[in-house]
């Protein structure tokens, strides 16, 4: 299948601040760029183990320019082993769960809305078992 996504990004007014909200929510790896990558910084999400809560993209975060703001135009999915776990971890790491409880979704799985500590909203994932793939 053509045209996959192959990447996100996180527009930042606060670079430090969204890289540690997501280092301690989701245990991401971020990798800081230099100059001549304009600060950016690479965000490492996990291995790909076969397991469908491990599959998935990387992406980065990058500094908004002073007085600028993009518009937040994707809503990334987060694919978690445990929902409630990861929605008591948003809250942890200073970020709020917009939903009072997950929803569910029949044969995809159990979801919850959230947003980081700079008002981009996302979404939680904990997939149906109906949606792994087979272990082979």
């Amino acid at each position: 299948m053509a045209n996959r996504v192959v990447h996100f990004e996180i527009e930042a007014q606060d670079k430090e601040r969204a890289k540690k909200f997501y280092s301690q929510a989701f245990g991401w790896e971020m990798q800081q760029m230099g100059q001549d990558f304009g600060d950016y910084v690479v965000v490492k999400t996990g291995e790909d183990t076969g397991k469908m809560e491990d599959m998935g993209i990387n992406g980065g975060i990058y500094q908004l320019g002073e007085g600028k703001k993009e518009v937040n135009a994707y809503r990334c999915v987060i694919g978690v082993g445990d929902v409630n776990k990861a929605m008591a971890d948003v809250k942890k790491a200073g970020g709020k769960v917009l939903s009072e409880k997950p929803d569910d979704i029949p044969n995809v799985g159990l979801f919850a809305k959230c947003e980081d500590t700079e008002g981009n909203v996302f979404t939680l994932l904990q997939p149906s078992p109906d949606m792994m793939p087979p272990q082979s």
